[in-house]
């Protein structure tokens, strides 16, 4: 009886070699690592091709507005942009039904400092609900 006793754990590991846990343990280790490397990929894809590290050199942002009468718009906004950098920026007038009736480019002083304001008056040919700036941008040698 006793060498049977004596048996019985070499054969309990003998089964666990053969059908059981050092193999699940392999591939829980495999789909760990598989999964790993899935979610460093989807990191670095939204790292690389999302570029929510970098802001943009120039900005504008709208700061008031009145409609002063049937032809005329005053706008006052702000302009970021990179320090000495020659800037042009296309400012709009707008009706109810969101027809441009009024439309301004404006090239901008360059100029030391980065953030700076600006009142704009546009004229229009119907009376305006609103006034915006449609766009700006670094204006390059020869475009001007």
């Amino acid at each position: 009886m006793i060498a049977a006793h004596e048996a019985a754990p070499s054969t309990a590991s003998s089964l666990e070699q053969r059908y059981g846990r050092d193999r699940q343990r392999r591939v829980d280790r495999r789909a760990g690592l598989a999964l790993g490397a899935v979610l460093l990929a989807l990191i670095g894809g939204v790292l690389v091709f999302g570029r929510w590290w970098e802001s943009s050199d120039l900005e504008f942002t709208v700061v008031h507005y009145e409609v002063v009468d049937d032809r005329t718009v005053t706008l006052d906004f702000d302009v970021t942009a990179p320090s000495g950098a020659p800037v042009a920026c296309a400012i709009e007038a707008l009706s109810p039904s969101f027809s441009t009736v009024g439309w301004r480019v404006l090239e901008l002083p360059e100029s030391d400092v980065r953030t700076r304001s600006f009142t704009e008056t546009i004229l229009t040919t119907y009376r305006a609900t609103t006034g915006r700036v449609h766009s700006c941008w670094i204006m390059t040698a020869g475009a001007e």
